[in-house]
This record gives structure tokens, sequence and C-alpha cells, in this order.
């Protein structure tokens, strides 16, 4: 990105020390942003700047903030304090939290894995939102991100747990838009297909990558913070399944909902890049994780 749309602007990216996280910080970066990223650990935040560093990005705005968002709620808001003295009071929050999982057919799954996989999902996101969401309505054309995977759209056998949590996410956002539209925050949810990151050794050339996704984040929250910027709205929904959705997601209004060009290809073609989908067919049944 060539335009330092975010100058003078603060964003807060939790989860930013993670894979896809940190593409979306670097995005951010380049945009001029001064960004906050929290984490309990002193050394993965220590990790994140040399990698930055290493790829080409300034870290000059980067502000590393150690405490626990997951603490409990009085502390995550406590800590979300303490976030906005030290990097200022921010414009955007983007919640790049969760993970992948993969096991046995929802029938089959144990019942203690069950409740810790939809208890740890959707308490992260809980927690970031009850941290953060008091402190942008006192920010005019404030946005809250929410970063989610196509299993909440798209059924991935033998991550039935996962599904269902980024399903209760994409809900989450919805919800929070339509209560915080009259504070003014923008919510929008990013349904992420296979993401490109640095340590990535099998991205294809259809995927699209963080850095991409953290500069269309900034490209749309700029938006809002100009003077003529369009009001909130209801969750703007936006699937990215792979690099031909990128340019489509530039451009969509607040609170608009578009789908994947690529559709259920995107995954398709991510289960034959890692040879998973070849390897479903042979056994005659879908593969498990892809």
């Amino acid at each position: 990105m060539s335009d330092r749309v975010l100058d003078g602007r603060v964003a807060v990216v939790c989860g930013g020390a993670g894979e896809v996280g940190e593409g979306i910080v670097a995005g951010l970066l380049a945009a001029g942003a001064r960004v906050a990223v929290p984490s309990r650990s002193p050394e993965r935040l220590e990790g994140l700047a040399a990698s930055l560093r290493e790829n080409g990005f300034s870290t000059e705005g980067l502000v590393p903030v150690v405490g626990d968002l997951s603490a409990g709620g009085d502390e995550a808001r406590a800590f979300a304090r303490q976030i906005a003295s030290e990097a200022g009071m921010p414009h955007l929050v983007v919640a790049a939290l969760g993970g992948w999982d993969s096991g046995p057919p929802l029938a089959d799954l144990p019942i203690a894995d069950w409740e810790r996989t939809i208890a740890d999902g959707l308490r992260s996101h809980q927690l970031a939102v009850h941290a953060f969401v008091p402190l942008l309505r006192s920010v005019p054309g404030a946005s809250y991100v929410m970063l989610n995977g196509a299993a909440a759209r798209y059924p991935v056998p033998g991550s039935g747990a996962v599904s269902a949590v980024a399903a209760g996410e994409l809900m989450m956002a919805q919800v929070l838009a339509a209560e915080e539209s009259g504070h003014d925050i923008q919510v929008e949810a990013y349904v992420l297909g296979p993401i490109g990151t640095r340590s990535r050794g099998n991205t294809a050339v259809w995927m699209a990558d963080a850095v991409q996704i953290g500069e269309i984040i900034a490209l749309r929250a700029s938006r809002r913070l100009t003077s003529d910027g369009p009001p909130a709205g209801p969750a703007t929904i936006i699937e990215i399944l792979g690099a031909p959705d990128l340019r489509r997601a530039r451009h969509l209004p607040v609170g608009g909902v578009r789908g994947s060009l690529m559709g259920r290809a995107g995954w398709m073609l991510w289960g034959m890049q890692t040879g998973g989908l070849s390897k479903s067919i042979r056994r005659g049944r879908p593969p498990y994780g892809y």
C-alpha cells in the first residue's frame, strides 16, 4: 500500500503476534497506523518485531504491550485502558483470535473436547469485545473487526467444534453491530479461507495473504474516519477465500454482505493444494481438517 491512509491513527490487533495476526499488523503499519499488539509473552512480541523488520516493515509505529486479555472481565478492561494510555485511544480494533483443530466426527468427539473448544473460542472474542468496545464508543468513526475462518460458512468434516465456534463468532459480529451502530462503531467480519503467511511453505498463487488482508482492513477503516465517512450500520460480512476476492472487498459498502467469487471452490483448491482432496477421493469420504 503506497498511501498511508491511517497516519495519526491508532489500531489494536488482538492476536497480532500470531501467524495471520503478524500480516495484519504489517499491513496496518504500512498504512501509517500506530499499532498496539497485546500478548502475555514478551518473547512473542520480540519475535514479532524481529520478523517484521526481517520482512522489510518498519516497526517505528509498533507498540508491544505485555499483559493478559484472557484473565477476566475487569482485568481485560483494565488492560485495554493500559493499552490506550501507552499507544493512544484506538480508532480500530482487530480481533485476530482463534485457532484450528481437527479430529473425529461430531458424534464421536469427547464431550470434554467439545466444551473446551467452544468455551475457549467464544470466550476469547467476548473478552476482546468486553475490553475494547466501551473505549471505541467515544471515538467517532471507530471500527471493530473480527477475523473468522471459512468454517463459519462451509462445513469442514472433522472440525465440527471449531466450525460451531466460527459460526457463533459470525453471529456475535452481527449482534454487536446491531447494538453498537448507535455509538457509530462499525463492525466488520472477515470470513477467510486459507491465508498465506510468512512461514507457510505451500502458499498458492490463488491465495490471499495476511498482509493484503491488513491493507484492506486499513483502507476500509480509513474511509469511516474521514469527515464525510459513512455512518455505522449492520455488520459488514466479507468472504475472502482467495486472491480474486481482494478487489471486491475493498469496495463493499458499509453493512454489505459479499460472498466469495471462488465460493466453495476456494476450500476445494486448498484441499488439492495440500493433497487432502486426492486422499479423500481414494478413501471415499471428505478429508478431515482441510
